[in-house]
């Protein structure tokens, strides 16, 4: 029981230190996995820890890998140039040559004209254009892209979390199934015993050979549930393997037990704001401001500054011009003001408006939705609890019943029917027990999902 209350505390470290604030945690996540997948290779190739596992999919799996790269976009989306606040700097240049015939009459009577000639054009301009003013949209914009940033990485979070509960629980799964595996081993031992009893009264005269029959149908049974309970096993590793986005034939072992969190106490778990899919919500609602703010800003005038420095040749060999140079610098300032457009921006604030109701209504929603699951993993584990008490308390008097049955089966003392009911209720403590660590695990792992106890803040 040490051992378990020691590998748990490990554990609840690991969960509660393993990523630091915003966009940092990913570089210490990345590089806390490293660690333990050095660690995992060079120590214990073939035996898998659920930290292991949880460090493998923070490295390779599929939905974090693009929650990651939908996070860096966001980061690199969030400029000041993006927003619209920076000049736009361009450089035109052209060049063109000419070869024409030219016939020309002026009003003093005099005449070019001439075949073949040559003309050549260059131009070149530098063009500074910078929106001064434009109903303060830009910063709204730039408001509106840190706000999107900071929702990518709750996302983010978000699914590193939810991955952490899945491998989580995908790896008790496989501890469960091997448990049960285990259960039917010592199901058949039981049932091999009883038949050699069996077998034994039937060669010695003192009992029929249906007893002995009915012991090798039951003992055959408890195989064939065997063989399918291995395949339930085989398959709980191959679905880790896949959530851990590796090969889904590569082997490994688990461990055969199932620590919990002693110190975690249900009701001092007060969900609250806190919890990413909230986070993410209220998110949403800002972002739907801000858009919002945007789209009123376009009935404001623009102020536009511009400033262009320009040079210009042209020379021909015949015709009213024979050279002309010019070079100089242009300053401008462009005033637009919208004054009817269709009553499209009309329509564009009234969509942003019904925007943001939307995502104040899924943020209702989603407030609601998570303390209700709050409550109810609440409940579900405190029961949880209650019934592996009771199933621990339970396998202690159904192994006493078998091992009294048995022996009183030996000295002819009980029929097969009751030696049969004693085993049967062993078999099912055993089962139930698996079953009811299973269960708690799973409720421990949601409830601190819920509450943000698995990556910390």
């Amino acid at each position: 029981m040490e051992n378990a209350r020691t590998n748990n505390d490990e554990t609840a470290l690991f969960h509660t230190h393993f990523f630091s604030k915003n966009s940092k945690f990913i570089l210490r996540a990345s590089w806390f996995g490293a660690v333990l997948l050095l660690s995992f290779s060079a120590n214990a190739q073939s035996l898998l820890s659920v930290d292991s596992a949880i460090a493998i999919a923070l490295q390779n799996n599929y939905d974090i890998v693009i929650a990651k790269n939908d996070s860096a976009v966001a980061h690199k989306n969030n400029t000041v140039g993006n927003a619209g606040m920076l000049p736009n700097l361009g450089i035109n240049a052209g060049a063109n040559y000419g070869l024409s015939n030219i016939n020309q009459r002026f009003t003093n009577n005099t005449e070019i004209a001439r075949n073949n000639v040559n003309s050549t054009n260059l131009n070149a301009s530098a063009n500074l254009n910078w929106t001064l003013f434009d109903g303060l949209r830009m910063f709204f914009a730039k408001k509106r892209l840190s706000l999107q940033e900071s929702f990518a990485v709750v996302q983010l979070k978000d699914k590193v979390q939810n991955t952490v509960a899945q491998v989580i629980t995908a790896y008790f799964e496989i501890v469960r199934q091997q448990q049960a595996v285990n259960a039917y081993k010592e199901a058949i031992a039981l049932a091999e015993e009883r038949l050699k009893i069996a077998n034994t009264k039937v060669d010695l005269g003192v009992s029929g050979k249906t007893d002995a029959l009915q012991a090798r149908i039951d003992a055959n049974a408890r195989k064939a549930e065997l063989l399918k309970q291995q395949v339930q096993l085989d398959n709980a590793k191959q679905n880790l393997n896949v959530l851990l986005s590796r090969n889904e034939e590569t082997p490994f072992e688990v461990s055969n037990e199932v620590a919990f969190n002693d110190k975690l106490s249900a009701q001092s778990l007060q969900q609250s704001n806190s919890n990413y899919t909230i986070q993410a919500a209220m998110a949403s609602v800002k972002i739907a401001q801000q858009q919002k703010r945007e789209t009123q800003a376009l009935r404001s005038p623009v102020i536009v500054g511009n400033a262009s420095y320009s040079y210009s040749y042209a020379q021909s060999d015949a015709g009213f011009s024979l050279f002309n140079q010019n070079n100089g610098l242009g300053l401008g300032v462009t005033l637009s003001m919208p004054i009817f457009n269709g009553f499209n921006i009309n329509r564009q604030v009234k969509v942003a408006d019904l925007q943001v109701q939307t995502a104040n209504t899924l943020y209702e929603q989603v407030k609601l939705q998570v303390a209700a699951s709050a409550k109810k993993s609440v409940r579900t584990y405190e029961t949880a609890k209650l019934a592996l008490a009771l199933e621990d308390e339970n396998i202690g008097y159904a192994k006493e019943n078998v091992t009294i049955a048995t022996e009183r089966f030996k000295l002819s003392q009980s029929t097969s029917i009751e030696f049969r009911e004693a085993q049967k209720s062993y078999e099912d403590a055993l089962l139930r027990l698996v079953n009811a660590r299973y269960e708690l695990k799973q409720a421990e792992t949601e409830l601190l999902r819920l509450n943000n106890k698995l990556i910390g803040e």
